[in-house]
C-alpha cells in the first residue's frame, strides 16, 4: 500500500463459537499482507486478534447463545507506514480489559493470579487500547502502526 493509497477495510461478524475464531483470525493475517504491512507486524497483530476474538467467543455471553460480535480490521497510510485498527463490539456482559491490571509477572508462578496475561499481550503489542460501553455494548479499538512490507 502507498501513501497514496485508499484506506482498505476487513468486516465480519463472529458468534459465540470459539472454533469459528481461527479461520477470521487467518483471514485478517492475509488482509494486513495484502494491505502491505511487514511480516512481523501483520503477525503481532494477528496475535493480539485471536486473543481478543477467542476471549470474546469464550466469556462475553455466559448462558447465552445468541450473541454476535462485529469485527473491523482497517488499513490507511500514516506517514511512512500504515495505521491498523482492530475494532471489537460486541453485546455480550460488559468488560473494560483496559481497566485491569497488569499481572505480577515477577511473582514466583505458585503466587501468581490466573488470568491476565492476555491482558498484558495486548498492551504490549498494540500502541493503542480504548474502551466503552456504548448502548449496551463492549466496542474495543486497538492501534498498531507497521512498517510496509518491502
Amino acid at each position: 500500500m502507498s501513501a497514496a493509497s485508499a484506506p482498505r477495510r476487513l468486516h465480519f461478524e463472529l458468534d459465540h463459537d470459539p472454533a469459528a475464531v481461527m479461520p477470521q483470525v487467518e483471514k485478517i493475517e492475509e488482509f494486513l499482507v495484502d494491505a502491505g504491512c511487514a511480516a512481523a507486524a501483520a503477525q503481532q497483530v494477528t496475535i493480539v486478534a485471536e486473543e481478543v476474538l477467542t476471549n470474546i467467543a469464550r466469556e462475553a455471553w455466559p448462558g447465552r447463545d445468541d450473541g454476535v460480535c462485529t469485527v473491523d480490521v482497517d488499513v490507511a497510510a500514516a506517514g511512512d507506514g500504515l495505521l491498523v485498527t482492530l475494532r471489537t463490539e460486541d453485546d455480550g456482559i460488559a468488560f473494560d480489559p483496559t481497566a485491569a491490571e497488569d499481572p505480577d509477572t515477577d511473582a514466583a508462578l505458585e503466587d501468581r493470579e490466573i488470568g491476565g496475561l492476555g491482558i498484558l499481550l495486548v498492551r504490549t503489542m498494540t500502541d493503542t487500547q480504548d474502551y466503552e460501553r456504548r448502548d449496551g455494548r463492549n466496542v474495543l479499538t486497538l492501534t498498531k502502526r507497521c512498517g510496509v512490507a518491502g
